[in-house]
């Protein structure tokens, strides 16, 4: 008889363990994950009745906080048994906007059947709260729940068991917080935009388009574009368009950095890695338009790599001594933090519960944006003081070419006196008339066009000019720099006949005047007196050797 209970207990212990039962708690959300059912269909022939009919042995029991099914074209069934203490309604909150299809099924305490069907390709009017967050309807008295999960992408949710007072309590802090984060990235645009109509530069428009593209990679991720949108045509989100405004975002982001850091000047190695990146995005996408299975994994894979090396990129750039790279470096940084404090929480790898997990990535992007905008302020910045310092210089100038004025006045009398008497110059006077065509293009002022407007500078004072993009970088003797609004094509005429400036590289104009030493090499090396080494083209480098000994 002892035998006989200790064996019925041993029964009922593990019965009890079997089939565990989820009990709601007042004013909380409380994970069923821990105590699902699962059951894989992957005929997808399974009907609710079938599913219902099979004992609880038929399924497996899961012990995650978050059920992650990865890439699965299999049909998910989910089981759980409820007792409600309460005298109150029932929800469960999917915690997920992205899942196909959502089939709820829930069975009473007298044995009545009810279904609810919603998820991203079905009508948003099916939804019990006409809300982004899937929120389904249990009843007051639940006895066995069944929920169908399907989607063609990662399947990777949580389900959470609550009354209805702490479910909408959710839903609104989850409406400020994504609306705040929405409104500051807005912001972020109307500024960037109003500047470039200000100064035209497109550094400022790209960011404004990689911000855009940001809040609407955002705004499909949350599942709000379904909302606020396209409502009436479900088909949209099929997840093809999330991975296509994704993509668009990707490459917005390396645009404007590389255009931000001026890699293809400062470091083109850089530069060809990141084409080749947005290459392999492109292609992959492409792919996965056309239906090519199994393409996520690569696509998120190649993105993640992408990211990580703009971080990459900022400390180089930072390194070499541009100094907006470091709002940039810091910007990156938040926004890989909280992207990686998001994926790490939804992979249980840290607990799902703190604020600055739950909403990592909204944080990262925030913070991203702001601090992006900062680098940008601190760029234009770092131009006027250039500016600022060019102009300093250039009155400085001013008044040392009024000295020469009266010099080259007094030189061209003597000229005039020799020529008066036809008699032939000395060699002191050509000097002298050398030295007066010198001082000539010292006095000649070049006018540069820039972020603030126009600056006349003296022609000597320039060392040599930098090709940055549709944008010129002009070198001063005073090892100060200012950026010209134009390409250095239209500097161009500064080598005509008779001028001092060569065109060494299809990137770079020197002043020969400020030449001090040739580096021999394929092409070579110029070294000018301050320091400065601008490389020379294999082309160019017999007719510089020509100016550089005075051969005409």
């Amino acid at each position: 008889m002892l035998r006989l209970t200790m064996i019925l207990l041993m029964a009922g212990g593990l019965s009890a363990i079997a089939q565990p039962v989820v009990r709601p708690v007042p004013d909380q959300l409380v994970e069923l994950g821990p105590k699902a059912f699962i059951l894989d269909d992957p005929t997808l022939q399974l009907t609710f009745a079938q599913v219902a009919a099979m004992p609880d042995s038929a399924f497996r029991l899961s012990r995650q906080q978050k059920l992650n099914f990865g890439h699965t074209t299999s049909r998910i069934w989910l089981k759980f048994h409820l007792d409600n203490p309460l005298n109150e309604s029932l929800f469960l909150l999917f915690m997920t906007q992205d899942a196909d299809y959502v089939d709820l099924y829930t069975i009473s305490e007298t044995g009545a059947v009810a279904a609810h069907h919603s998820g991203m390709l079905r009508p948003f009017e099916n939804r019990y709260f006409l809300t982004n967050t899937v929120v389904l309807p249990l009843g007051q008295r639940p006895r066995t729940v069944f929920l169908a999960l399907r989607d063609d992408n990662i399947l990777h949710f949580s389900v959470l068991l609550a009354p209805v007072r702490p479910v909408v309590e959710h839903l609104q802090e989850e409406t400020l917080f994504n609306g705040a984060v929405m409104g500051l990235m807005l912001v972020m645009v109307v500024i960037n935009l109003f500047v470039y109509g200000l100064v035209r530069d497109r550094v400022y428009l790209l960011y404004a388009v990689y911000i855009t593209l940001s809040c609407l990679t955002f705004l499909s991720f949350e599942g709000l574009l379904y909302n606020l949108l396209w409502r009436s045509a479900p088909a949209l989100n099929n997840g093809r368009l999330y991975l296509l405004i994704t993509a668009l975002t990707f490459g917005a982001a390396i645009w404007f950095s590389m255009n931000f850091l001026r890699t293809r000047d400062f470091l083109p190695g850089f530069y060809r890695y990141f084409i080749g990146l947005l290459s392999l995005v492109a292609l992959t996408t492409l792919l996965r338009l056309l239906d090519v299975p199994g393409l996520e994994r690569i696509f998120y894979g190649l993105t993640l790599i992408g990211f990580l090396s703009l971080l990459v990129l900022g400390g180089r750039t930072y390194r070499q001594g541009y100094r907006p790279a470091r709002y940039y470096l810091l910007a990156w940084s938040f926004y890989i933090v909280g992207a990686m404090t998001s994926v790490l929480g939804l992979l249980d790898i840290i607990p799902f519960t703190h604020l600055w997990v739950v909403y990592g990535y909204q944080i990262g992007a925030a913070c991203e944006a702001t601090l992006l905008t900062l680098a940008l302020a601190d760029r234009l910045q770092t131009y006027q003081d250039d500016y600022q310092s060019a102009q300093a210089l250039a009155l400085q100038r001013a008044g040392e070419n009024e000295q020469l004025l009266v010099r080259n006045n007094k030189l061209l009398e003597e000229k005039l006196q020799y020529e008066h008497h036809q008699e032939p110059l000395p060699v002191e006077m050509r000097n002298l008339l050398r030295t007066m065509k010198e001082d000539r293009d010292r006095i000649r002022k070049l006018a540069i066009p820039t972020l603030d407007g126009m600056l006349l500078f003296p022609v000597g004072d320039i060392t040599w000019l930098e090709a940055a993009g549709s944008y010129t970088t002009i070198h001063f003797s005073n090892q100060r720099t200012v950026l010209a609004s134009r390409g250095l094509a239209e500097f161009e005429h500064l080598c005509s006949e008779g001028e001092a400036f060569f065109r060494t590289h299809k990137s770079s104009i020197v002043n020969l005047n400020h030449v001090v030493k040739y580096l021999r090499g394929e092409g070579g090396q110029v070294v000018l007196n301050d320091g400065a080494t601008v490389d020379v083209s294999r082309r160019a480098k017999p007719d510089l050797m020509k100016r550089l000994v005075g051969e005409e």
